[in-house]
């Protein structure tokens, strides 16, 4: 069974708490969702509130009740506090390779390191996923938006639904991410590939 990475928090410059507009909240909501691997029908099932519902929030057509903040902020695995704090981050960040360490979660059996820090607003993000040594897929899953693989050291195949897609050091791949897609070690050792993905996946 696939695990899904830990939802991501905010970060950044904080200011005085304020209530963001009905868009910057369903942003914010929609973002730690899909970041958390979660259909609208799993945020259903986990809190309690109807698909429907959490869409139009997500979409900025409907503002939540405190109650409804609430249920969405424990199927997201976050304090509703994480929704409605203003935070602002910055339009340039520079990440050294030193500092990359440490930021990694597991995700099935792949190890996804985030290569940069988030800026305002960030629609995409980049990851160094490591896949091991094994011959079933290492991660399979699927989102909105799209996605851009390069495998950087070793031979992987990247099947999107029923079509494997073999990429050896140097070769690339782009496509829609909402097909289901996975990633399978094709070489004797470790495999590693840079993957960046629309919207951002924030750990």
């Amino acid at each position: 069974m696939i695990s899904t990475p830990p939802a991501p928090s905010f970060t950044g410059i904080e200011r005085e708490p304020c209530d963001p507009s009905p868009t910057e909240l369903g942003r914010r909501i929609k973002m730690l969702r899909i970041a958390a691997g979660l259909t609208l029908k799993d945020l259903e099932e986990r809190g309690g509130i109807s698909a429907t519902h959490v869409s139009e929030i997500e979409r900025g057509k409907a503002s939540p009740t405190i109650g409804a903040l609430a249920r969405i902020a424990h199927a997201l695995g976050v304090r509703p506090a994480v929704l409605v704090e203003s935070h602002v981050l910055p339009e340039v960040t520079v990440t050294r390779a030193a500092e990359r360490a440490g930021n990694c979660i597991q995700w099935g059996a792949a190890t996804l390191e985030a290569v940069t820090a988030p800026v305002q607003d960030a629609g995409l993000g980049g990851h160094l996923i490591t896949l091991p040594i094994q011959r079933e897929p290492a991660l399979t899953h699927c989102h909105e938006g799209e996605e851009w693989a390069t495998v950087l050291s070793g031979a992987a195949e990247i099947r999107i639904e029923k079509d494997p897609h073999v990429l050896r050091e140097g070769d690339a791949l782009h496509f829609k991410a909402h097909r289901s897609h996975s990633y399978t070690n094709l070489s004797s050792s470790s495999a590693v590939l840079l993957v960046v993905s629309r919207p951002r996946l924030a750990i």
